[in-house]
């Protein structure tokens, strides 16, 4: 079975930095210029050796690459996946790993005794999900909705994959769940559905019964690394997300939205957006608050998501500007220019952001330039363009770039702060 983790939207919102132009082709001629084409690409160019393979699963060699995003074959016993995005890939085998050790936790007899303990005395199975150990993301729009549709309100408000309900909260689930999933390397907010079922229901016999998680219940760990580690935040905001409730994270996040100058509205739109885990909008909200301008146009773009990766493609944007705030130079203002977000600096540079795995030079790419470099001219108060990637850059890319005069960051978000 081949569950393919398409990610449209993301690479729709990608693509506004560097991807196709509306403009038309000029007609072939001997001295047209030639560009890079997407193709397979050596996942080992990406990907750590030792994330490769391990007991569990195995990466394809090669990845498929679109011009921005890689798309990488994994492989698990006999069923085979395309994760598109190296973030998403490391994701993925977390998960597989976490599942298999919280279902192996389910079967013991300490967990049937805590299960007893806590009232109740059989655990249902979940046939189904167990012959998909990515779950099944069942509210991810499909087709064009992806591309040109608008979220409706019927699909916000409420409350994102996880979070569990008030009985949970009460109990002492919730905190469990976040407790076990983080020790397991994990988000307690993914929306894989079969790790969502394997933490709650250990949690319940954690929490209500007692069971003592050993020591040997761990993440994956190596090239993988844990979801704090992996997630480019700093001690005191680690603990804020492992020690705080969703609703401690939305009052804090609404606090420092309304500060810098963020409408109620606004401010909603994002927190009770159903893409934006607990997590995801406090580490995008952090980021904005540490660069300290107005981001309601960012927020305008970031809310468009309309899929989990859509929402962690907005949350890296926000982080790649606060490194350039922080390691480069003061932001002033944050725009929408040309379907790109981009921020200005004060002196005068136009910086946007990417997130993408390898962006090459294709045809696209050139056309997009294009683009970005028309919006400098005839504004004196633009000194000049930078693109910040956390990426890769083809060699003939950062050429052309270079050749433009265009300034190029790769990799940004790797480097220690």
């Amino acid at each position: 079975m081949i569950t393919k983790y398409i990610i449209a939207t993301l690479t729709l919102f990608a693509s506004t930095a560097l991807a196709q132009t509306s403009s038309s082709a000029p007609s072939p001629s001997p001295s047209a210029p030639t560009f890079e084409s997407s193709g397979r690409v050596e996942t080992k160019m990406f990907i750590p050796e030792d994330l490769m393979r391990g007991s569990l699963h195995t990466v394809g060699e090669q990845a498929e690459n679109d011009g921005l995003l890689n798309t990488y074959f994994l492989y698990s016993g006999d069923d085979a996946f395309e994760v598109t995005t190296g973030i998403a890939l490391r994701t993925r085998i977390r998960e597989l790993y976490a599942i298999d050790k919280l279902r192996a936790m389910s079967q013991t007899d300490e967990f049937a005794k805590a299960m007893a303990n806590a009232g109740r005395q059989k655990v249902q199975s979940v046939v189904g999900l167990v012959e998909d150990p990515f779950g099944t993301i069942k509210r991810v729009p499909m087709g064009a909705s992806r591309f040109f549709g608008r979220i409706g309100e019927g699909l916000k408000g409420g409350r994102t994959e996880g979070e569990g309900n008030m009985v949970q909260s009460v109990t002492g689930i919730s905190k469990a769940k976040t407790t076990l999933a983080v020790k397991l390397g994990v988000s307690p907010y993914s929306y894989n559905q079969e790790l969502q079922h394997q933490l709650t229901i250990n949690a319940r016999a954690i929490a209500g019964g007692g069971l003592v998680v050993s020591a040997a219940t761990a993440a994956v760990g190596g090239a993988a690394g844990d979801v704090i580690s992996v997630l480019n935040v700093n001690q005191t905001l680690q603990q804020t997300l492992v020690n705080s409730t969703p609703d401690d994270l939305r009052i804090l996040n609404r606090k420092k939205l309304f500060s810098l100058g963020v409408t109620r509205e606004d401010a909603d739109a994002l927190l009770m957006h159903p893409w934006y885990s607990p997590w995801t909008e406090t580490i995008l909200v952090d980021a904005l608050s540490n660069i300290g301008v107005d981001p309601t146009a960012f927020l305008a773009d970031a809310c468009k998501a309309l899929t989990e990766q859509d929402a962690i493609y907005f949350e890296r944007l926000a982080q790649i500007l606060a490194r350039y705030h922080v390691s480069k130079a003061k932001l002033r203002a944050i725009h929408v220019e040309s379907r790109a977000v981009c921020a200005r600096d004060t002196n005068g540079t136009l910086v946007f952001p990417l997130s993408c795995d390898y962006a090459i030079w294709s045809e696209h790419a050139a056309g997009r330039v294009a683009e970005l470099l028309a919006l400098a001219q005839g504004q004196d108060e633009i000194k000049g363009l930078a693109l910040w990637v956390d990426g890769k850059v083809s060699d003939r890319a950062a050429q052309e770039l270079k050749n433009r005069k265009i300034d190029l960051a790769t990799k940004v978000l790797d480097k220690q702060q």
